[in-house]
């Protein structure tokens, strides 16, 4: 009996959710791509979609669309993150992207994938391997 392949999960930060969902063509959009075509696992918290729809209404109006469409695709949405959860995150990450970790880690998924490179750095050292960019995480699909 074949069994089949386990799909990899991300969890996408606001700034990869917004690049994908500007541009088709680049990593997050591709990433955006292949989890329409349920080739990977997509989650997101509700903080993560608060302030895609805050950026979105303030600054991107013409993504309210692509939006929609990635919502209608029914990405993994996170509950909300505990106090608890809250400070776990914030032990690793003292930064105002530590709610953004603490969904992640809520998550469970496989990869943070995020385009701030602060975070990125910051997150490294104490989650090896498990946030990355959106280039890096095609680069492990695709091998």
């Amino acid at each position: 009996m074949k069994s089949t392949p386990k799909l990899f999960s991300v969890f996408l930060d606001t700034s990869v959710l917004l690049s994908g969902l500007n541009s088709q063509f680049g990593a997050s959009g591709i990433i955006l791509s292949l989890f329409k075509l349920g080739k990977i696992k997509s989650c997101i918290s509700p903080e993560v979609l608060e302030e895609t729809d805050r950026v979105i209404q303030t600054k991107l109006p013409l993504l309210v669309n692509p939006f929609l469409s990635f919502l209608m695709s029914k990405p993994m949405i996170t509950a909300r993150v505990t106090q608890k959860e809250m400070q776990s995150a914030y032990k690793i990450l003292q930064t105002e992207d530590s709610p953004i970790l603490a969904g992640f880690l809520k998550s469970r998924a496989h990869y943070l994938l995020t385009l701030d490179k602060k975070f990125q750095k910051l997150t490294r050292e104490r989650i090896e391997g498990q946030v990355i960019t959106p280039g890096e995480f095609l680069e492990l699909y695709r091998s």
